[in-house]
């Protein structure tokens, strides 16, 4: 358990960590954010990173990260890409959490992680 919280502490804590996953936008069939970043934001995120989330109800998430919208994501491209996806250079697993508390949080697939790095790269024109 105390493994878990320092996790979750050191995740949390603002800065990047991880590495760049060195992702790019497929040719085909392109991850967008109506086809995929939205559902996944609300998903997996939007638990500590909403901008409707105050206090205690953000869970240690700095209060200047919020992924509401695609403007927001893509504010925070690099360090979603860093903490959360996978590509041919890094697999990151640092976010979401494993858990709130006792509370077990959703945890993205591993191939949800591939897209994610996928749509990543889309946004920012790599």
């Amino acid at each position: 358990m105390k493994r878990l919280a320092l996790a979750f502490l050191v995740g949390c804590g603002g800065e990047p960590q991880g590495e760049d996953t060195g992702a790019t936008c497929p040719p085909v069939d392109p991850p967008t954010y109506a086809s995929f970043g939205q559902a996944f934001f609300q998903g997996y995120c939007l638990e500590c990173h909403s901008e409707t989330r105050v206090g205690d109800a953000r869970h240690d998430a700095p209060v200047t990260i919020d992924f509401d919208t695609r403007s927001l994501v893509r504010m925070n491209t690099s360090n979603i890409d860093k903490q959360a996806a996978w590509g041919p250079d890094a697999h990151n697993t640092l976010m979401p959490p494993g858990s709130i508390g006792a509370r077990p949080l959703p945890q993205p697939t591993d191939e949800e992680r591939l897209r994610l790095g996928e749509y990543i790269a889309c946004e920012v024109g790599r």
